[in-house]
């Protein structure tokens, strides 16, 4: 039992954005296992998601939850006693659920926990971009194994161009808070370093342990540049512009 747990957690975990895992029905068979095929053809069993909590209810020893991503809300179960705040995060197994229209799923709960908002929009822009790079080679004909998610979901440009505008309007709707409050950490670092000046790469790893992604930092941190906030005296090496 614990070695087929174990195994399990070596899987990889999809990052869907919830409407459009709320949209996927089609389910395949490979070496023994089901896989759920979104329309963007992600396929998955597991899931990564991080979301804010909008309900929780409680059924017996079964406790559902639901989590809201900026698309949809989702309904996740789970019999393990958890610690909730406003966002958490998750790995859930997809089950297959038979149901008078067809097949469906249910989420269980393998793990969760409380994360700070930081962590939910770095999951917004990672699961963005994987959508968008899905989307990518569905456009250049360049998806292995997509002819029969193509069919079922009928999928053409239109319905390409839908799911890539909402993954960069989920982008669009975090970018204004995430930028400010990233502004503000990377000026918290280099006025603590004073006169003395940070190397670039070191202040990215510093931020990267708080819970900001790497490519909005490099972002930011060129904002700020070309706002003359903050210099490199030298390739590399960052200062904060006095006053």
């Amino acid at each position: 039992m614990q070695e087929q747990e174990e195994e399990q957690k070596l899987k990889p975990a999809c990052r869907i954005f919830f409407a459009e895992l709320l949209k996927s029905d089609l389910f395949v068979r490979e070496h023994g296992e089901t896989f759920l095929v979104t329309p963007t053809c992600a396929k998955c069993n597991r899931l990564f998601g991080v979301g804010e909590v909008k309900e929780v209810e409680k059924r017996g020893n079964i406790t559902k939850i639901k989590i809201s991503d900026p698309t949809d809300t989702l309904n996740i179960y789970t019999d393990k006693i958890l610690e909730l705040d406003k966002f958490m995060a998750f790995v859930g197994n997809l089950h297959v659920r038979v149901r008078e229209k067809g097949k469906g799923f249910l989420i269980l709960v393998e793990e969760a926990g409380a994360v700070e908002e930081g962590v939910r929009n770095n999951w917004i822009i990672s699961t963005a971009r994987r959508t968008l790079e899905r989307i990518e080679l569905l456009r250049a004909k360049e998806q292995e194994k997509a002819k029969q998610a193509l069919e079922h979901y009928a999928v053409d440009d239109d319905k390409l161009d839908f799911w890539e505008n909402m993954a960069i309007n989920t982008v669009k709707g975090v970018w204004k808070d995430y930028s400010k409050t990233s502004e503000e950490m990377v000026l918290e670092v280099l006025e603590e370093a004073g006169r003395s000046s940070v190397e670039r790469i070191k202040l990215v790893k510093e931020l990267k342990r708080k819970g900001l992604a790497e490519e909005w930092i490099e972002e930011v941190i060129d904002e700020l540049i070309g706002e003359g906030r903050c210099y490199e005296p030298e390739v590399g090496v960052l200062k904060l512009v006095e006053e």
